[in-house]
């Protein structure tokens, strides 16, 4: 059964019984309110009762007509409270029954008192008369004691029942209490059998796996929707067993990559390197033993073969610093850039100390990174800074960062030549220029680096520039941020 259908089984159980309690109470609090009424009316028909006896005695004292008035008046209140009486139970009815014969037989005697008393003749002393009114006073007093004591009986009687009926509010409350109790518990053993043990083989599932142990199985053996959600799971792990056998063949087959690109890197790094430096050698060789016998066009070939061999190891040497950018491990340390830039500036003044640059670098840059790769990244774009403000009245290179979203952003910025913003994409692709070499030196390789950097770093590089405005560069490093959180 689906956990849905149990919930709401459990709910309309629940529901039910809540109703089934409210309507006992109900039906127990009516029982006490029937009873406060027949109680109430008890005590009104005691009441009238003692009321219509202190009015029998002053008439039967005074033999005044007020009290006659108000002696009727009150035998027809206490008729009219006994015929809306009404009690459960064959001796409340009986006596009820009896309460109401009296009450009819008072009111009559009450008529016939009057009348007896006029016809009385009191000088020729007792007359009888005077005996049958007295023998109708008698009984009508008895009966009025009797009926009260009956209507004191009926006070019992509501009395006994309002107790009753108490009692069986207090048992119906207390049985409604340990009812829901029970339904709370028995609603709260269904979730846990059903739902929280099942979701602790999940939650012991997802700690196995963490832990690397891809083949613990959940296998709830329940058709429900957390068995569905097991089985799921265990389909995930078998999915993910087969991903990491795949990335394992990838990364073997990556390292043997990586093999063949560390021989191919010493090939090139000695098998290129002999030649090129062999017709350097010669070609200056040449130069410096037979330069008088050449005549300028020789010389200027000779010349144009040895800046062809340099530029051929240059570029060398970019390809294998690209290569170990990509290969090299990182090693994460907090890196004062601040310092390194100013470092790295100083020693391009010192090797060119012709130039006019002036420089300003924010104090307190700090990263969290690969200090050996962010000295080649910060050397890259500052040789670049440097070499197209060289035609700058007024060079100027800016290094600092700003807060942009909560994240650094570090920068690199020049007043120098710039480029128009419609080549950017080409910008940091191996080989690719937007000035040619004649104009500016360099292998096109640099940025590259700085890109490949960044990104081993998490972060990510873009360019912002005008032509003859100058560029800045921006960079971020995801370790610094992540340090900073």
């Amino acid at each position: 059964m689906k956990i849905g259908t149990k919930a709401r089984l459990a709910t309309t159980t629940l529901l039910a019984t809540i109703g089934l309690i409210a309507a006992i109470t109900w039906w127990a609090y009516r029982e006490v309110e029937q009873a406060n009424v027949q109680h109430r009316q008890t005590v009104e028909v005691a009441r009238r009762l003692t009321e219509l006896r202190l009015v029998t005695f002053e008439y039967i004292l005074r033999r005044e007509e007020r009290a006659e008035v108000q002696a009727k008046s009150v035998s027809m209140r206490l008729a009219g409270l006994l015929e809306v009486a009404g009690f459960r139970g064959p001796e409340q009815a009986e006596i009820l029954n009896a309460l109401r014969d009296r009450a009819a037989g008072m009111y009559g005697a009450f008529s016939e008192l009057p009348r007896q008393a006029a016809s009385g003749d009191h000088a020729l002393g007792e007359t009888p008369v005077q005996r049958f009114e007295a023998q109708l006073a008698s009984r009508l007093l008895i009966d009025e004691q009797e009926s009260l004591e009956d209507a004191f009986r009926l006070s019992d009687f509501s009395t006994a029942r309002m107790r009753v009926a108490q009692q069986r509010v207090a048992t119906v409350t207390l049985s409604g209490l340990a009812l829901i109790a029970l339904a709370g518990l028995a609603v709260s053993w269904l979730i846990s059998r059903n739902v929280l043990r099942p979701i602790q083989k999940l939650q012991e599932a997802t700690r196995a796996i963490a832990a690397g142990n891809l083949e613990y199985r959940v296998d709830t053996g329940r058709d429900d929707e957390i068995g569905e959600m097991s089985k799921n799971f265990d389909a995930m792990t078998q999915a993910l067993r087969q991903s990491f056998a795949q990335l394992e063949r990838g990364n073997q087959e990556l390292t043997t990559l990586n093999k063949e690109l560390e021989a191919f890197s010493y090939s090139v790094s000695h098998d290129l390197r002999a030649p090129l430096r062999s017709m350097d050698g010669f070609s200056m060789a040449l130069l410096e033993d037979y330069g008088d016998k050449l005549d300028e066009e020789g010389r200027d070939s000779l010349q144009r073969i040895r800046a062809a061999s340099q530029r051929m190891g240059r570029l060398i040497d970019e390809l294998l610093s690209l290569s170990r950018v990509t290969r090299t491990e990182l090693a994460i340390r907090p890196v004062d850039l601040s310092a390194l830039a100013n470092e790295i500036l100083e020693n391009l003044r010192q090797q060119q100390p012709q130039s006019a640059v002036q420089w300003r670098v924010d104090e307190g840059l700090t990263a969290m990174a690969d200090k050996a790769l962010i000295q080649i990244a910060l050397q890259n774009l500052l040789d670049n800074a440097w070499k197209f403000t060289g035609k700058t009245a007024q060079p100027e290179i800016r290094v600092g960062a700003t807060e942009r979203d909560g994240q650094t952003h570090y920068f690199v910025a020049d007043n120098g030549v710039g480029f128009d913003m419609h080549y950017a994409d080409r910008l940091f692709g191996a080989f690719q220029r937007l000035h040619h070499e004649s104009e500016f030196a360099g292998t096109g390789i640099g940025l590259a680096i700085v890109q490949r950097i960044v990104h081993r770093h998490g972060g990510r590089i873009w360019v912002e520039a005008q032509p003859g405005q100058g560029a800045t560069f921006f960079f971020t490093l995801e370790s610094t941020n992540d340090e900073r959180r």
